[in-house]
């Protein structure tokens, strides 16, 4: 017996059939669509970037074409300060002019430091060194005596160019500049009268230099170094890291493709412009599709929304917990009220803070992306996942496959090998060190002038024999769903009764208590036992009272026995580095003994709650007879 079907019936199978065998294909794959669009705009980027490489053009290329087309349009807001684009063009052009007539002898490749605060001249002192070929070596502003001086010598420096505002930083390490023969210029930027100086000091006055179009020195390659940009020295002194022309642009379109700027848009930075997510993303992005950078000379929580209303600001940018710091701030009946939609683009901010920022100041989207100054791939969050820097979807796998998560030994940093010699590749939603392949068009280019650190970050087989890897030196959990979610850095996670405890994940549960501002968590050494015990410093939020019992009991049903915090030290502000990393290594040097730095506490089971520690429990914790 057979059966015939019409045409429409069998057209009306197949539509059936095809349905279901998409809606198959999307409960295997929910996230389809946003991997696509994902993976496109990848690939639009890396086109862009290779166009622009090989047509040899640049940050300056792009920034003059919109001071060509657009030479009215305002570049920077600074304060009550308006620059237009032809106005920064023709600083650029005095800055290069004057750096040029004041020492001749610089060469394309020299290096020259620039210790500067946050503001338009900044922005001009970078591109005029840049339009010579002149490198940049961006030196963090905070720095002072020995901690400076290693910056200035790690970049082989001819020049430093300095604020007037750090005159005295300059004249106590004034005798070793001069052994070194360093020039001396300084930016009367804080316009002080009658400034005192000492004869070797040069006065930078661009203002007497014509602000005339100047020839940019050709950039032989892309690889050629445009700027030293420092690590935070959270692990060691900082070290300068290798900014090529090529990565510069990789920012710009990374802002151009996933952020969307355009010319109408106003970027919001408060962030020290020393560092690569201010200087990188935010002012070459903007510079780059000629949009209008609003600058704030530092960081202020209180004043921070008030700038967003006045500059009319639709993006801004946040790094580490100055989210946290945001939510702190009293509530206002304008919170989340603004002349625009406002973005919000940047990295480290924890799932404990993501929802209630959101929804409290109206932020649509977060961008959170994960990246290092130093780093040859990144991740973006694209669809505002809380929580997630990004994903790592079957697609890139299978176009790219570039991202490795692999077992280590947490003391040592170091991969775990099978008996191949291989890396050791964990499973999917297994927290490890994470790795990205080096490969020529995903190149690593390290340090400048130490080629043993630069070597230091470079993993081995991995995956076969003779493949080379860039060490993150963080701990990622890429989830089933595919989603990258950060967990810690490698050097901030130690070990304590033979397991391995997170200060991130710890952190973040102790931000949950209602009270709790911050809390930084590391591992402190206790004579007796195998690795460190957990202890947190905390600071509270103004005029709140801690519940020891109830901070207790939070704890207690939040994490496992191993991972709570044996100490707390109570903190009325957390030492912080200049990018709003929380300093720990002092703090683990100080231990748990009561030292009149805050006030220390320890965790008491038998009374669940914790408590002041006094010179008893120090007799016992340093004779080894502790039971932690």
């Amino acid at each position: 017996m057979s059966t015939s079907f019409s045409i429409g019936q069998r057209a009306a199978l197949v539509a059936v059939a095809s349905l279901s065998g998409y809606a198959l294909f999307r409960r295997k794959y929910p996230n389809l669509t946003t991997d696509v669009r994902y993976f496109l705009s990848l690939a639009k980027g890396g086109k862009l970037l290779e166009k622009y490489n090989k047509a040899n053009l640049f940050i300056l290329d792009f920034f003059e074409e919109h001071a060509r087309k657009q030479p009215n349009h305002p570049c920077i807001l600074f304060e009550n300060e308006t620059y237009t684009y032809g106005e920064v063009a023709a600083n650029v052009n005095r800055t290069a002019r004057w750096v040029l007539g004041s020492d001749p002898s610089l060469m394309k490749g020299d290096a020259v430091c620039v210790l500067l605060h946050n503001g338009p001249t900044i922005v001009w002192t970078w591109l005029g060194l840049q339009k010579k070929g002149i490198i940049s070596s961006m030196i963090n502003f905070n720095l002072k005596g020995q901690a400076l001086l290693h910056c200035i010598k790690a970049s082989y420096s001819k020049h430093i160019i300095f604020g007037s505002e750090f005159l005295d930083s300059i004249l106590d390490i004034v005798d070793a500049l001069r052994d070194l023969n360093i020039g001396l210029w300084m930016v009367n930027d804080a316009c002080i009268p009658d400034l005192v100086t000492p004869e070797d000091v040069v006065t930078m006055e661009i203002s007497t230099m014509s602000g005339e179009h100047l020839p940019t020195v050709p950039i032989t390659s892309p690889e050629d170094v445009a700027t030293f940009i420092f690590t935070s020295g959270t692990t060691g002194m900082p070290k300068p890291v290798n900014i090529p022309h090529y990565k510069i642009t990789g920012a710009c379109v990374f802002s151009y493709i996933h952020v969307g700027l355009t010319p109408s848009d106003v970027y919001y930075v408060a962030l020290p412009m020393y560092h690569s997510s201010a200087l990188l993303i935010a002012v070459t992005g903007s510079l780059f599709s000629g949009a209008t950078i609003a600058i704030a000379k530092k960081f202020s929580a209180s004043r921070f929304w008030d700038d967003v209303r006045r500059f009319r600001v639709s993006v801004f940018q946040y790094i580490g917990e100055v989210c946290r710091y945001l939510l702190a701030q009293p509530r206002k009946e304008n919170d989340g009220q603004y002349p625009r939609p406002v973005k919000a683009v940047g990295n480290g901010l924890r799932p404990d803070v993501w929802r209630e920022f959101k929804e409290r100041f109206k932020i649509a989207p977060i961008l959170e992306f994960y990246a290092s100054t130093e780093g040859n791939f990144s991740f973006f969050n694209s669809d505002d996942h809380v929580g997630s820097v990004g994903r790592y979807s079957w697609i890139l796998r299978k176009m790219l496959d570039r991202v490795e998560i692999v077992d280590c030994d947490y003391e040592t940093g170091k991969p775990k090998r099978n008996s191949n010699g291989m890396c050791v590749r964990l499973p999917p939603g297994s927290s490890g060190l994470m790795l990205f392949q080096i490969t020529e068009k995903s190149a690593f280019v390290g340090y400048h002038g130490s080629e043993e650190m630069t070597n230091k970050k470079i993993v081995r087989d991995v995956k076969r024999q003779g493949d080379a890897y860039f060490n993150t030196g963080d701990l990622i959990k890429i989830d089933v769903d595919n989603y990258v979610y950060f967990i810690d850095r490698l050097g901030d996670t130690f070990r304590w009764k033979g397991e391995n405890i997170s200060t991130m994940e710890v952190s973040q549960v102790l931000g949950l208590f209602p009270v709790v501002l911050e809390a930084n968590v590391y591992g402190v050494p206790v004579k007796g036992h195998d690795g460190r015990a957990g202890m947190a410093s905390i600071v509270l939020h103004k005029g709140a009272n801690l519940d020891f019992s109830a901070l207790y009991q939070h704890i207690t049903t939040s994490l496992p026995d191993y991972a709570r915090p044996k100490f707390l030290r109570l903190l009325d502000e957390m030492d912080l580095t200049s990018t709003f990393k929380h300093k720990k290594t002092e703090l683990m040097k100080r231990g748990f003994a009561p030292d009149g730095y805050g006030e220390v506490y320890i965790i008491d089971p038998s009374k669940k709650t914790y408590v002041p520690i006094n010179p008893y429990h120090v007799k016992v914790l340093t004779a080894g007879h502790s039971k932690l």
